[in-house]
């Protein structure tokens, strides 16, 4: 579906859509500063040498996809990365005249949003025939609820629960989701009150993560909240829950 994209536009945003509902290590979002967008990487937890090299193979993947629409004298004014290389950034076209920043903290590129508008040669990016019996792809859900879920599942990781974020990750804005969530009788908090209760029985059931830590990592302020609103979807507070579990 990537390869057939029209505009840089529906690339990068069906891109991060796909990217976040299936990678639960690593985010991508789109962000404006200064006039200009800037396409974010960002690894949940602590990032080892591997992230850092994800982060930089997606990097370069988007860029040289973005080349293919604004032609090969184009390259990013500005290329963050998180951490600090070893040696001096490699001497490469794809980056020819670009401020490299490193160790900065983030990783991120810039562009110009008129890029966004820019279609691809012959309208689209080449595309290969697959067989889909040797290459099986995980689908992703069609139901919008099941989809909303799943994102805020792979959110949790980075503890990022706003509306809007979600939104972003799904190409929509956040009026739009909540209008769609409302066509099916729901809205976003209940969604996320549901996603994380399901997660909270699942680590509970099935792991030692103390019942303080998983209030954390739901996004709860405290412990107690936590339990409160564990209760009143359960009828139990967690730890009962979890001795009842593996009595």
């Amino acid at each position: 579906m990537l390869q057939r994209s029209l505009t840089v536009h529906e690339y990068l945003h069906k891109g991060i859509l796909f990217f976040n509902a299936l990678q639960s290590g690593q985010r991508l979002w789109l962000s404006e500063r200064g006039g200009e967008l800037r396409f974010n990487v960002a690894t949940a937890g602590e990032p080892g040498i591997g992230a850092h090299q994800s982060q930089m193979e997606t990097l370069v993947v988007t860029i040289a996809k973005i080349r293919d629409a604004a032609g090969p004298d184009w390259s990013p004014r500005k290329v963050s990365l998180a951490y600090r290389t070893r040696e001096d950034f490699p001497d490469l076209d794809l980056f020819a005249g670009s401020r490299i920043l490193r160790g900065a903290g983030a990783t991120y590129f810039t562009f110009p949003r008129a890029l966004m508008g820019l279609r691809f040669p012959n309208g689209g990016a080449k595309t290969t025939t697959r067989d889909p019996e040797s290459s099986p792809v995980r689908g992703l859900p069609e139901d919008l609820y099941a989809l909303v879920q799943l994102q805020i599942g792979n959110l949790l990781s980075v503890r990022t629960f706003e509306i809007e974020t979600v939104a972003e990750t799904l190409a929509m804005s956040r009026r739009s989701l909540q209008r769609s969530l409302a066509q099916q009788g729901l809205t976003y908090s209940q969604v996320l009150a549901e996603t994380r209760m399901r997660r909270a029985v699942d680590w509970l059931d099935n792991t030692d993560k103390p019942v303080a830590e998983i209030a954390f990592d739901l996004g709860y302020t405290d412990g107690s909240n936590f339990t409160r609103a564990f209760r009143r979807q359960t009828g139990v507070s967690p730890q009962t829950f979890r001795d009842k579990a593996r009595s």
